[in-house]
């Protein structure tokens, strides 16, 4: 396969078995790679899923980094990043279909533009952009800050359906302050860092240096 699924969670394990086990019966030669920053024991349903359980949590940039370093490292070309709130109900070779249509300088994510929850990035996008920004704390921002810095260096987007997840929930079992929360400070991180808010950048180099 070219391509490993990578899922971070965090105390949302009602949510990420459901789509696990829809991954697994699906999607069974491909590889699942999850960090579980609420330490939950989620279980490794088959031997193509690893689960790591880092000492404190990640956040959303730090858990992308991590996972995507780990697939690289395993010899992977591409991640199918996912959120574990979703279920993207693709098949193995729709997604490689996806990958084999573009050149590895190709970002792959939903049209939606607020919508990060299934994207699929190469080992050649993200050596060329470099790392998440893990100033973005916990979550939100991280996202439009690397979109914003795969277009300063010409990285083409594509924005398309077929990454559209089929299945959209809400854990009714997170209490997602303070865990997941950080919008308020990242959000002046971002226009400290570019300039605007996303889509009213000014600034082409990190807090206009």
């Amino acid at each position: 396969m070219l391509y490993c699924i990578a899922i971070p969670t965090i105390n949302r394990k009602d949510l990420l078995m459901d789509a696990l086990e829809w991954y697994t019966q699906n999607m069974p030669n491909t590889q699942i790679l999850v960090v579980d920053n609420g330490n939950q024991n989620i279980p490794e349903l088959t031997r193509n899923v690893k689960v790591f359980t880092p000492e404190k949590n990640l956040g959303v940039a730090g858990s992308w980094n991590f996972l995507i370093w780990t697939a690289k490292n395993m010899g992977f070309s591409h991640v199918l990043v996912l959120n574990d709130d979703v279920i993207l109900q693709r098949l193995e070779g729709e997604i490689d279909a996806l990958i084999q249509k573009e050149c590895n300088l190709t970002f792959h994510r939903p049209k939606a533009f607020y919508n990060w929850s299934a994207f699929i990035i190469s080992q050649e996008i993200f050596s060329k952009v470099g790392m998440f920004d893990v100033a973005f704390k916990k979550a939100f921002f991280e996202d439009n800050d690397y979109e914003y810095r795969m277009k300063l260096l010409g990285i083409y987007i594509k924005y398309q359906d077929d990454l559209g997840a089929q299945v959209y929930r809400n854990s009714q079992t997170i209490e997602k302050e303070p865990l997941l929360g950080g919008y308020l400070e990242n959000r002046e991180l971002y226009i400290k860092k570019w300039g605007g808010i996303p889509n009213e950048e000014t600034y082409k180099t990190p807090y206009n240096a």
